[in-house]
């Protein structure tokens, strides 16, 4: 059964390939200036460089997902895809990262596609063990460095390409839309790209995003 579930995370995440239709040509230089301003030479665990009240941040982490069934009020609902990570982040140092999506049927096409769900539905214990609390449902995912600093996440647009069987490619756009600590008032745009293996949910993952805080 886990195995069968782990194929679907890979169908799931291949056929949201869909989304990509949906973002404009109006929006495609406003990632590709995000990636390409003269300043967004990061190094993964590195410093961010400063400029005006902007700086340039990345993460970089190896990642777990996992496939529980939905049971839910959302007659389109599949499963539900969370999962954590383990790595590095700028002005953090050795991170972790929490996630969490929910696998629906496109009512408009019928395939199947990934939409944000609360990072707190399977994680409420852990994140407050964190001292994270007080988590908006719309964040999606969150990284923290353990210490009561955390940056949230809402997940925009997933675009992934299925390479074989065990691997998966994904880039991902995401808005910065808060957090706790230091980071309480932050804001800004990033870019995820990353792999992870469609049988096992290993992967792993490096983000690269513009912030304010």
């Amino acid at each position: 059964m886990k195995q069968i579930k782990l194929k679907l995370l890979g169908l799931v995440l291949i056929s949201s390939i869909v989304l990509s239709s949906c973002m404009s040509e109006a929006e495609t230089p406003v990632i590709n200036e995000l990636l390409t301003n003269e300043s967004t030479g990061v190094v993964p665990g590195g410093e961010n460089f400063r400029k005006g009240s902007e700086y340039n941040y990345s993460e970089e982490f190896s990642n777990q997902l996992f496939s529980v069934e939905y049971i839910g009020d959302n007659p389109l609902g599949i499963a539900f895809f969370p999962g954590t990570g383990t790595g590095m982040a700028n002005r953090m140092g050795k991170a972790s990262s929490f996630l969490n999506q929910l696998a629906i049927i496109d009512p408009n096409t019928g395939g199947i596609i990934t939409i944000n769900a609360p990072v707190t539905q399977f994680f409420t214990n852990e994140l407050a063990s964190l001292g994270l609390t007080e988590i908006p449902d719309e964040v999606s995912s969150l990284t923290t460095d353990g210490k009561g600093n955390a940056i949230w996440f809402k997940n925009i647009k997933n675009i992934t390409t299925s390479i074989s069987e065990t691997l998966t490619e994904f880039e991902a756009e995401v808005e910065v839309i808060g957090g706790n600590g230091r980071f309480s008032k932050s804001s800004g745009k990033g870019i995820v790209k990353g792999t992870f293996n469609p049988m096992t949910g290993k992967g792993s993952s490096v983000l690269q995003a513009r912030i304010n805080y």
